[in-house]
């Protein structure tokens, strides 16, 4: 599985992304097709697989 680790600044864009387009956690889930959970970890800048980043940042576009 293909992981890449996420910085701070790129986790906070994330969220501010997702602000910006008021989204919602749980919005954004249902949107992505990912859990809560996934979202929270990509916005701390934790290790996830590449396409969940990929699945958040499209969804945000």
């Amino acid at each position: 599985m293909d992981h890449v680790s996420r910085n701070i600044e790129t986790a906070a864009a994330l969220q501010e992304d997702r602000l910006a387009k008021g989204y919602s956690l749980e919005d954004l889930a249902i949107t992505t097709g990912l859990t809560v959970d996934e979202i929270k970890s990509a916005e701390r800048g934790d290790n996830v697989p590449t396409h969940n980043i990929e699945r958040i940042e499209h969804a945000l576009k």
